[in-house]
Order: C-alpha cells, then sequence, then structure tokens
C-alpha cells in the first residue's frame, strides 16, 4: 500500500535542544526574560552524550513543533555564563524535586521541558546500568 499526501502531518516549526545533566543528575535550567528566543544561552560547552528523543508538541495555538533532544553533560572546569544576557534572568542547575515544586508551580513553560527531564534521567540510569 502507498501511503500518499493524507498520511503527512505538516510541523510548522522545528526546534532541537540539550537537556544538560551535571553528575547528581541536576538540570541545567535557563529562566529567560520576556519572550523566549531562539538562541542557545546557557553559555555551557557539552559533550552530546547521544541522541535522547524526536517529540512532537502543540502549541495553544494549534501550531504543531517538533524538538530533537540530546542528552548532554557539560564540559569540565566551566561555570554557566550566559551568551544573551538580555535574555536571560537566571540559569542554574536544579534536583528532581526542585523541578517538580517549579513544575507544579507553574514556573516551568513547557510541559515538554519535563518529558525531556524525565527521559532524560531515565536514558542516563540505563546507560549507566550498562555500564557505557
Amino acid at each position: 500500500m502507498q501511503h500518499d499526501e493524507k498520511t503527512h502531518v505538516p510541523v510548522t516549526l522545528q526546534g532541537s535542544g540539550v537537556v544538560i545533566l551535571n553528575e547528581r543528575g541536576d538540570i541545567l535550567l535557563v529562566r529567560e526574560l520576556g519572550t523566549p528566543g531562539q538562541k542557545e544561552k546557557a553559555g555551557l560547552r557539552v559533550l552530546l552524550v547521544r541522541f535522547l528523543n524526536a517529540y512532537l508538541g502543540r502549541f495553544p495555538d494549534g501550531v504543531l513543533i517538533l524538538w530533537t533532544i540530546w542528552l548532554a553533560e557539560p564540559l569540565p572546569d566551566q561555570t554557566a555564563s550566559p551568551t544573551l544576557t538580555d535574555e536571560v534572568a537566571e540559569v542554574r542547575y536544579v534536583g528532581k524535586e526542585e523541578f517538580a515544586q517549579l513544575y507544579d508551580a507553574g514556573q516551568i513553560r513547557m510541559y515538554q521541558t519535563r518529558l525531556f527531564y524525565e527521559d532524560a534521567l531515565r536514558e542516563r540510569a540505563r546507560w549507566e546500568k550498562a555500564g557505557a
């Protein structure tokens, strides 16, 4: 059976990013000022550990976005130094408990961020268990 245009779902926006975990499994969060931009903001050099997943989301206006996300670790001996200081209010690591509190309080803007973090923790645990 051949698939035709009815099986295609047009995706208006694409995004890519990384979930940066430190050695404790804390996630690096960037709190933005005003309207979120489209550039890397944390100012960290990272090692891409592995492809995490592709995620399809929908904005409130119905526009679809496809994210491709990588699991990453910061390279040693550096601190976050925001590259777009006019867009960044804060860059810091938070653990699972604080992340959950921020999410429940509505301080984490996107549900997908929670999915990214949960998937990153699962993947990291799986890969550490396998001895990678």
